[in-house]
Formats: structure tokens, C-alpha cells, sequence
């Protein structure tokens, strides 16, 4: 069941066909208090500077679904870059503590920093995509306290966990949950944009009715942790056409 929750719907970003890219799998190197990341980069092809997003993985790890949403990225003028935040020993823990999203944020800041450094990379136009474990390692790397990586731009979070958060962040968020999510409820995620706006943030949340978590999965309804899950087209669509407005607000 896990590998349900990474299996991002085709419609997760946009349904844009893939145009000409140059795609690789390479290794983000060790850096202090970071390990080696393993990461998928898809990039247009040509000379120039692009604009880059990391996407981060739920709890389960790398798999097919990082380097598909890292080529649609790619079709739309972006350097897309999957990781593996995990590796092959994924810790057991990574569903029912914080082990997994404290160290994908940790891996995060790595690929960020170091995408910094690649010459078909724009450094100052840099975006972060997290879903649900992702979306929670999204929410410590953003937050204004820990000093968040250079270039750093803006943030979406799929169905985020948010409880304890003050809603200190450091650059433009956008946040995508379901009122019946019971895995990662929907209010503390609210509460904390409202907080963040009230602070003269930008942050917004759109909170779709009926929706579970990992609404925008394809799949029979099913269940995780005792909860229910469902795919919810109507909802996948939405969120994918302000995931792409909001990145290129503030990256294009």
C-alpha cells in the first residue's frame, strides 16, 4: 500500500507532452551533514539557465513516479530533479515518525545547494514540490528559523502534515489537502497559512471538499493506516493547474 502514496497521478502537474529533454540519474556529492543524494535530473535541451524545482517523495521512497514529474517539468521550460532522499535501506520508520522527512530535508538542501552550481541551473530560481512526507521535509526546509537554502524561491506541499508549525516561512507556499484526510489533517494546515498571512507572508491553501489524502493518486479506493483513500479527479485537475501557476509566478 505504501507505493500507492508516491504513484503521483499523470495529471500531478500538467498533462503537457514531453518535449526534447536530456535526462540522466547522477549523485548529489556528500557535503557536511549531508550525505551522497541519488537523484533523477531532466533538463530542455540547449544552452541557458533554467529554472529548477526538486520534487520530494512520500514516505515510501524513490520510484517511477519522481522521474515522470520530473520530465513533465521538463515540458514546461524547468530543470526537474527527482530524489532519493531514502535509499535502498529505507528506514522502517519512515510512515510513523519523522525519521524519513528529517532526512529528506536534509537531502534536499543538499540537491538545492548543489543545483546552484550546475551551469544549465538559474540559481536564484529555484522551486521545491513535496508530497505528504515530502510535504512535511518541505515545510522544515522553508521555515524562515533554519536559515533556508539560497535561491530558493517558492514551495507547494501536498497534504503536508502541520501541526506545530508558527507559519514563519521563507518564501511564497502553496498548499493542496482534503477536508477528509485523516492521516494528515486538513485544519492545522490551515491554521498555520492563516498565521503565515497574518505575519505578511504569502501563503494559500486550497482545500478540497471529500478529498482524502493522496487525492490525486490513480487507484481503486483503498485504505492506509486504517484510512480511507481515493482518487479524486476533479480535484487532481485543480490542483495541478495551480501548482503550475504558482511556479511560474515566481520562477519564470
Amino acid at each position: 500500500m505504501r507505493r500507492f502514496l508516491a504513484l503521483i497521478s499523470a495529471a500531478a502537474l500538467t498533462a503537457i507532452p514531453i518535449t526534447t529533454r536530456a535526462a540522466f540519474m547522477t549523485t548529489v556529492p556528500a557535503s557536511a551533514g549531508a550525505p551522497a543524494v541519488a537523484a533523477y535530473v531532466a533538463k530542455p535541451h540547449g544552452d541557458g539557465r533554467f529554472p529548477a524545482v526538486v520534487l520530494l517523495h512520500g514516505c515510501d521512497g524513490f520510484n517511477a513516479a519522481g522521474p515522470y514529474l520530473a520530465d513533465r517539468l521538463t515540458a514546461r521550460g524547468y530543470v526537474g530533479v527527482a530524489i532519493d532522499a531514502l535509499g535502498p535501506g529505507e528506514p522502517d520508520g519512515a510512515c510513523t515518525d519523522r525519521t524519513g522527512a528529517q532526512k529528506e530535508a536534509v537531502a534536499a538542501r543538499a540537491t538545492l545547494a548543489w543545483l546552484r552550481t550546475q551551469k544549465y541551473v538559474d540559481p536564484d530560481k529555484l522551486g521545491v514540490v513535496g508530497f505528504s512526507m515530502g510535504g512535511i521535509a518541505l515545510l522544515d526546509v522553508i521555515d524562515a528559523a533554519s536559515k533556508p537554502p539560497a535561491g530558493l524561491r517558492v514551495a507547494v506541499a501536498y497534504y503536508p502534515a502541520c501541526q506545530g508549525r508558527d507559519g514563519n516561512i521563507a518564501v511564497p507556499l502553496a498548499i493542496f489537502d482534503g477536508d477528509a484526510d485523516k492521516i494528515t489533517p486538513a485544519p492545522p494546515c490551515a491554521a498555520m497559512v492563516q498565521a503565515a498571512t497574518a505575519a505578511g507572508k504569502t501563503a494559500q491553501i486550497t482545500t478540497y471538499p471529500d478529498a482524502t489524502h493522496a487525492f490525486n493518486v490513480p487507484g481503486p479506493d483503498r485504505s492506509f493506516f486504517g484510512q480511507p483513500i481515493r482518487f479524486d479527479p476533479t480535484a487532481t485537475e485543480d490542483s495541478a493547474k495551480q501548482t503550475a501557476a504558482f511556479l511560474d509566478r515566481y520562477l519564470k
